[in-house]
C-alpha cells in the first residue's frame, strides 16, 4: 500500500530545515489505496468486514507514527507489517499491543494512541475534571474475610472540593456511596462526578483505624490542579534548608517556581529537599527551568551539557547527516506556549546556589522527576531518601493527527498520541533510572496512614531528610514506623496512572530555546 507522510511536524521541530520523503499519495485519499492488495495479516483483523473511514485513518495514522518516530520501531517491524489498516478494526488496541515488548512483558508502557486529545492535552496541562485529592489504595484481604481496600488520602489540592471539604493526608476513606471499597468501584474515586464516602483514621499510639463516624460527599470539577504543594525553610544549626513538594512539571507553575527559587537564594538556602514523590512526570521545558536554578551557578554560566536524547536510527542519522546537536545545556531563558499565550521566562536572578539536594522519591515518582535527578548528579551532590522511582527513562512527544498530516482527514480531528521517541541520559552518558528506577541512599517507606502533612517536619521522609542535613529529633516522639498489628498486613496497590503519570515531553519549542528541543524535537 502506498501513502503520504507528512513530515509537517517534524519541520517545526527543526524550525528551519525541510525533510523530504513523501510518496505521491495523499492520506484523505482513502479510496485510492483501500482497494490495493495488502499481503500482510493482522491477527485482530477481518478481511471480510468493513471499517469506517475514521477507523482506517486512525489505523493509518497509529501505524505511520510508529514507523517514523517511535523509539524501537525496528523491535515492531514484524508488528507493523502484520498491521492491516483497512481491515482493522480496533486501532487503539493494537496500537497498545505492538509497543515494544519482551514475551508477556511489556518495555513500553506509556506510548498511546487516543481518540480524545482534548483531555489528553487538558491532563497534561493539569485541568482536569477532578475532586483534587490524591490517593494510595491498600487491600485489606488479608486481614477480613472478603475482598475490600481502603483509600489513603496523600494529599489535597488548594481549593479543590476534596479541600474545601476538609480533607487531609492521613484520611481514610473506608466506604463509596454506602459499599465497601473493592476492585470493583475503587477507580470511581478518581473517575466519578459525584460520590460519598465514609472516613477513617490511624490511631498511631494502638496502630488500629478508627471510623470517624463523618460522611463527605464530593462533586468533581473543572479544575487546575497547582502541583506545588508545600514549600518552606527550615532554619537550625546555623543553616537554612529549603523544602519543595512538587507533583507534576505543567507549564503553568513554573513563574511561581522561579519566584520560590529566588526567596530561597535571598534567606541564603544551600541546601534543598526535593520532594518528588508523588511527581510522575510533565514537560522538559519546565524539568530544564528547574535544572537551571538548582545546578552550580558555573555550569549554568558555561552552558554545559544537560541532557542528551538517543532516538532511533532513521531519525538519529538524518540529525547528523544535518549536523544537529542532540545535546541540550544549562540555559537561563525559556519560551514555551501555556493556554494559548507565548510566555517567555528568565532565571538568571533565579539560581540558589545549592550545595546538596536530598531528594524524596518512592514508585510514585517517574519520567521527568528521574530525569532532573539523573541529570543533575554530575553536577550536584545529591542524596536519594524513599523508595525505589518507577523506571520511566524514555522521552515522548503528543502528536496531534491534525498536526501530522499536510491535509488531515476531518474525522482524525481529535485523534493524537503520545509516542516515545528517545532515551535521555545525563551528561556522563548514563541513566540512572534505567531500567528499574532510582534506587535511594536511605530507604524510608512513604506512610500516609501517618497523621503528618506534607511539609510536617515529623512525616517520615522529611524527617530523614532533615536527619541527614543535621537537625536532631527527640527520640519520644511518635514512631513513624507501622511494624505491628493489623496495620502491618495491608498490602499496597501499585500506583494508580492517570494522564499525568509516567510523562516527559518534549513540546513543539521555538528558536530561543534549547539546541535539542529546537532541532531534534524529542510528559
Amino acid at each position: 500500500m502506498s501513502k503520504k507522510l507528512s513530515w509537517a511536524l517534524l519541520f517545526t521541530l527543526l524550525g528551519s530545515v525541510a525533510f523530504t520523503g513523501c510518496t505521491d499519495e495523499d492520506p484523505q485519499d482513502k479510496n485510492s489505496s483501500i482497494n490495493q492488495s495488502d499481503n500482510n495479516e493482522n491477527t485482530n483483523d477481518d478481511s471480510s468486514q468493513s471499517i469506517s473511514n475514521e477507523t482506517y485513518y486512525a489505523n493509518m495514522f497509529g501505524k505511520d507514527i510508529l514507523e517514523t518516530y517511535y523509539l524501537w520501531n525496528e523491535e515492531i517491524h514484524d508488528d507493523l507489517n502484520q498491521w492491516n489498516i483497512e481491515t482493522n478494526n480496533d486501532p487503539i488496541g493494537t496500537f497498545s499491543r505492538i509497543r515494544y515488548h519482551e514475551g508477556e512483558k511489556y518495555i513500553d508502557k506509556w506510548s498511546m494512541l487516543t481518540n480524545d486529545m482534548t483531555s489528553l492535552t487538558n491532563n497534561m496541562n493539569g485541568t482536569t475534571t477532578s475532586f483534587g485529592w490524591n490517593l494510595s489504595f491498600y487491600d485489606m484481604s488479608d486481614i477480613v474475610s472478603r475482598e475490600q481496600y481502603i483509600g489513603v488520602v496523600n494529599f489535597v489540592y488548594k481549593d479543590s472540593p476534596a479541600a474545601k471539604a476538609g480533607l487531609k493526608r492521613g484520611d481514610i476513606l473506608l466506604t463509596l456511596d454506602g459499599n465497601i471499597i473493592n476492585s470493583s468501584n475503587y477507580q470511581n474515586l478518581y473517575y466519578s462526578n459525584t460520590l460519598t464516602v465514609t472516613l477513617g483514621l490511624l490511631e498511631p499510639e494502638s496502630y488500629t483505624i478508627h471510623d470517624q463516624n463523618k460522611e463527605v460527599s464530593l462533586t468533581a470539577v473543572s479544575m487546575y490542579e497547582n502541583p506545588i504543594i508545600c514549600d518552606s525553610i527550615y532554619e537550625f544549626n546555623g543553616k537554612k534548608v529549603g523544602y519543595l513538594a512538587y507533583t507534576s512539571f505543567d507549564f503553568a507553575s513554573i513563574p511561581q517556581l522561579i519566584e520560590i527559587s529566588r526567596k530561597f537564594k535571598a534567606e541564603q538556602v544551600k541546601e534543598l529537599i526535593l520532594d518528588l514523590r508523588y511527581n510522575g512526570g510533565g514537560y522538559v521545558t519546565t524539568e530544564q527551568v528547574l535544572a537551571s536554578v538548582f545546578a552550580p551557578q558555573s555550569a549554568v554560566t558555561n552552558k554545559e551539557v544537560f541532557e542528551k536524547e538517543v532516538y532511533n536510527k532513521t531519525l538519529t542519522q538524518y540529525y547528523q547527516e544535518e549536523g544537529i546537536n542532540l545535546e541540550s545545556r544549562f540555559e537561563t531563558d525559556f519560551e514555551y506556549q501555556n493556554q494559548g499565550q507565548t510566555v517567555k521566562v528568565n532565571t538568571k536572578d533565579a539560581n540558589i546556589g545549592l550545595e546538596k539536594i536530598y531528594g524524596l522519591i518512592s514508585s510514585g515518582s517517574a519520567s521527568a522527576s528521574e530525569a532532573l535527578l539523573g541529570g543533575l548528579m554530575p553536577y550536584t551532590q545529591i542524596e536519594l531518601i524513599g523508595s525505589q522511582s518507577h523506571g520511566k527513562y524514555c522521552t515522548g512527544i503528543i502528536v496531534p493527527a491534525k498536526e501530522f498530516y499536510v491535509k488531515p482527514p476531518a474525522e482524525l480531528d481529535n485523534w493524537g498520541t503520545y509516542v516515545m521517541i528517545s532515551i535521555y541520559q545525563n551528561a556522563l552518558g548514563e541513566t540512572p533510572c534505567m531500567p528499574d528506577g532510582l534506587t535511594p541512599d536511605i530507604a524510608v517507606k512513604d506512610n500516609p496512614l501517618l497523621p503528618y502533612a506534607i511539609g510536617d517536619v515529623n512525616e517520615p521522609l522529611l524527617k530523614q531528610a532533615l536527619i541527614e542535613a543535621g537537625l536532631t529529633y527527640d527520640e519520644s516522639t511518635i514512631s513513624t514506623t507501622l511494624s505491628r498489628s493489623m496495620v502491618s498486613r495491608l498490602r499496597k496497590l501499585p500506583q494508580t496512572e492517570n494522564g499525568t503519570f509516567g510523562k516527559r515531553i518534549l513540546t513543539l519549542p521555538s528558536k530561543v530555546a534549547h539546541d535539542m528541543l529546537i532541532k531534534a524535537g524529542a510528559q
